[in-house]
């Protein structure tokens, strides 16, 4: 315990609390959501120069924590769209949040949209199973990898690989 009664009065806590209380919506601006997507972009370029085959699992986590975040206020669809406009790239009408943040900061050349559809899948699997205490790549690597996660969610939809539908 830190003891007080050595310090200037202008150190001590004299205000009273408010009498209301703070506002719960704290604005999410563009400029935060340019933050957000750049580390989520720094992380995929992280990953592309780094050749340990694991490396990918940071790019994802950076993904992944970001949309729970959003998903956590509610808000994931519409930040996701407007993600989208910001970096111009047309929306699709069910577009899921993962699959959007991944076509804004992945390079497109690499990631395909099977690719995409591959990880949006198991992000979801993911945020629909795994505890908030375990990290990411631990639950997917427990889990049997990327295609068993990935594969597990869509059998949990009802699809098998032969008639799955696409999940921009």
């Amino acid at each position: 315990m830190t003891n007080f009664a050595g310090l200037p009065s202008y150190f001590w806590f004299t205000s009273s609390p408010p009498k209301e209380s703070a506002p719960d919506d704290v604005a999410y601006t563009t400029d935060a959501l340019r933050q957000d997507l750049l580390r989520a972009e720094i992380a995929w370029e992280d990953c592309q120069s780094n050749r340990n085959r694991d490396s990918i699992y940071s790019y994802l986590n950076a993904v992944f924590s970001l949309v729970a975040w959003w998903e956590a206020d509610q808000r994931s669809h519409e930040r996701a769209r407007k993600a989208l406009r910001l970096q111009y790239l047309g929306t699709f009408q069910h577009e899921d949040p993962f699959a959007a943040i991944i076509r804004c900061t992945a390079d497109p050349a690499k990631v395909d949209k099977r690719t995409r559809s591959k990880w949006s899948r198991v992000l979801r699997y993911a945020l629909e199973h795994k505890s908030h205490s375990e990290p990411l790549d631990h639950f997917i690597k427990r889990k049997g990898g990327i295609n068993e996660c990935a594969g597990r969610f869509a059998r949990c939809l009802g699809r098998s690989g032969a008639n799955e539908t696409r999940v921009d």
